[in-house]
């Protein structure tokens, strides 16, 4: 009777561990390449870097060709193919489109994969933050991917190859001082779960990564420091009565707790775990809708927080 109820067990975690890794039939990069956003560090670098030692030909999409991630690929990885590119910028989309196909002839390639990951992240309540940031946030985060994707899906269709785009926990799951961040990552997700049944049809993988807690790795939060003096110099009295020293602990624990102490000024990221997912994700013939890299105490929270009354949920959250 135990060996009939531990062979059970073991044929369902088997299972459910294929069925977790998409099943394992993979596809060869021989002929294939992939196309990243904003690959000027970070996880996008990051990304360029994998897929280029996968074996795939990686054209990579910086906002400046002069900084940090377009020079370490140019002394590092000479095959990567480097633009120049902003994907609040039709007009930029539209000539990276002609050199895309240009270089797809040239190496006798096919674009197998678009990865949606340029974003941008300014930490502040919604009442604190300017109009530029909260557009620039809406332009890069949501609006890029669907102008970027509009215009390289005819190219990911005749391959029948994936669209990929980069969320966040903040996808299902929210923190304050991330209203509007988290407004447009819960907008990529609902953009993807649709646009993965839209193409199903014509065989398009579309894939969800959540790369999990980076931003310590990554320079994301850069420019945190200059976004909240220009928020904190435009409060009018009212609002410096109300947050003025809030705002200040705010901050404080923002540069304590999510400041960059991880982050190698002269090596980028290599977080095996995301490698691992890209991996999947462009290789499997049947991948995951998505993959995510949350640890389980994490999750558990999360999860505690949804199943409670929204009051108790909220408060929780707040106590964090």
């Amino acid at each position: 009777m135990y060996e009939f109820l531990l062979l059970i067990v073991t044929v369902a975690f088997l299972m459910y561990k294929f069925v977790e890794q998409g099943g394992y039939k993979k596809f060869g990069p021989s002929g294939k390449s992939v196309l990243i956003t904003g690959c000027d560090s970070g996880i996008g670098l990051s990304m360029a870097i994998t897929a280029e030692k996968l074996g795939f030909h990686v054209i990579a999409t910086c906002l400046d060709l002069k900084g940090y991630g377009a020079n370490y690929m140019q002394q590092n990885y000479p095959n990567i193919f480097l633009v120049q590119m902003d994907v609040t910028k039709p007009a930029e989309i539209e000539n990276v489109l002609q050199t895309v196909n240009e270089n797809l002839q040239t190496t006798q390639t096919a674009l197998w994969a678009l990865i949606n990951n340029a974003g941008v992240l300014v930490y502040g309540h919604f009442d604190w933050q300017l109009d530029y940031q909260i557009e620039s946030q809406v332009q890069v985060n949501f609006l890029g991917i669907l102008r970027v994707t509009k215009a390289f899906l005819p190219l990911i269709r005749r391959a029948k190859g994936r669209i990929i785009n980069i969320t966040s926990a903040n996808g299902n799951w929210c923190l304050p001082g991330l209203s509007v961040y988290c407004g447009t990552k819960h907008a990529v997700e609902g953009f993807s779960n649709t646009l993965r049944i839209e193409m199903s049809p014509w065989n398009i993988k579309v894939i969800l990564i959540n790369p999990g807690d980076l931003p310590g790795s990554t320079r994301i939060l850069s420019a945190q420091a200059q976004h909240a003096e220009a928020m904190k110099n435009h409060f009018d009295e009212e609002q410096k009565q109300m947050y003025g020293e809030y705002f200040d602990l705010f901050q404080h624990h923002l540069q304590t707790n999510f400041a960059a102490p991880n982050l190698n000024r002269d090596q980028p990221l290599n977080d095996a775990r995301l490698n691992k997912m890209l991996e999947s994700s462009l290789l499997l013939e049947n991948p995951r809708p998505y993959y995510a890299d949350i640890d389980l105490g994490f999750r558990m929270f999360m999860l505690v927080t949804k199943f409670l009354p929204t009051y108790y949920g909220d408060r929780l959250i707040l106590k964090m």
